[in-house]
């Protein structure tokens, strides 16, 4: 029986990215619930253009149409939302702090201010305000949201059942131990204390390496991070491989022997559920969402103390028993993103708002 119209509303889509993943996946709940929906972004990338229809090309049919709108930047899309006279269900995926990026890219620092005062903008159009986590519910109430509620970011596992013989050259890496780090390469996200940290490491176990998965995003980010390394003598442990396909990323997560995390900001932190789900042992510096993230499972420390660090990597690397705890800990943690769960909880917010 159908439900009526639900669409959703992306500032950006593009392949890969964890916003867009979430609204592919909440269109098919719709859809399967009887729901009308498709998904309209302001930018939208060739690689979902088959999947995803330009702003441009919705009509609103009516004053207080329903719509999920995901925030994360400032853009034109809440102001078109707002002069429309929507009703929303507000998905909130956290703003970087605009100083990150003040001194790296002034354009992308004013995009992060102009998309926390737009929440002004769109609370009055929100029945509810969901979030990713507990910590970015704390900014709805900050900006006033009077009814928030936490809908974790969902991985869907089927997604990452790839046989060994699925996975591609780029998967393997002959230099052991291998560490993993999964984020475009920006300042908070810290990069260069992973470097360090590999410096560390590799005067206990010197064939050490680091892969970095991400985007070479922030200008001259990328390029400052290699120097370091090349500076510090460990160039030659050190990986790039910008962005990958999703089939080379669970390669990477399947064949890397610890996850690592210096990252000073994080609304979630997609890659520490995904290492879970995939029986990579997790070390990650307790910023922000971290600790929430992780609930009590792997490692999680609050110092950036390198050396002592490179220690603790070392006894996670050598240490067969404790691998095997750590490991069955994540797992237990990450039944609370799969989708049955978050699904659920999709749901019952639909039906407390009356939707």
């Amino acid at each position: 029986m159908a439900q009526g119209t639900i669409h959703q509303f992306l500032t950006g889509a593009t392949d890969g990215d964890a916003i867009t993943d979430q609204a592919f996946l909440i269109r098919r709940w719709l859809r399967e619930a009887g729901y009308e929906s498709n998904i309209y972004a302001w930018h939208v990338h060739p690689s979902v253009e088959t999947e995803v229809r330009p702003m441009s090309a919705y009509r609103p049919p009516h004053r207080g149409s329903r719509g999920i709108y995901h925030h994360s930047i400032g853009s034109d899309v809440p102001p078109y939302l707002s002069d429309h006279g929507f009703r929303l269900l507000l998905i909130y995926h956290n703003i970087t702090p605009p100083e990150y990026f003040a001194t790296v890219d002034p354009f992308r620092a004013w995009l992060a201010r102009l998309g926390i005062e737009q929440l002004a903008l769109l609370r009055p159009l929100a029945d509810l305000a969901l979030a990713d986590s507990g910590y970015n519910a704390a900014d709805l109430t900050r900006a006033g949201f009077a009814r928030t509620a936490v809908l974790p970011i969902c991985l869907q596992a089927e997604r990452y059942e790839l046989s060994p013989d699925s996975m591609p050259p780029g998967g393997t890496n002959e230099a052991r131990p291998r560490l993993l780090f999964i984020g475009r390469l920006a300042p908070n996200k810290r990069q260069e204390d992973l470097v360090k940290l590999l410096f560390c490491l590799r005067r206990i176990r010197p064939d050490a390496h680091l892969t970095l998965i991400g985007d070479r995003w922030e200008v001259g980010y990328d390029r400052w991070v290699e120097k370091l390394a090349a500076e510090l003598g460990v160039g030659g442990g050190l990986t790039l491989t910008g962005k990958v396909a999703q089939a080379e990323m669970v390669a990477h997560l399947k064949t890397a022997d610890l996850y690592v995390s210096m990252s000073d900001h994080e609304g979630f932190g997609v890659p520490l559920a995904e290492s879970m789900l995939l029986g990579l042992p997790v070390m990650a510096y307790g910023a922000t969402a971290v600790p929430e993230t992780m609930g009590g499972a792997g490692l999680v420390f609050y110092r950036k103390e390198f050396e002592e660090l490179a220690e603790l990597a070392d006894l996670v690397l050598g240490d067969e028993p404790l691998r095997r705890r750590l490991i069955a800990r994540q797992r237990e943690r990450v039944e609370a993103f799969l989708e049955p769960e978050v699904k659920r909880q999709f749901h019952s917010h639909l039906r407390d708002i009356g939707w």
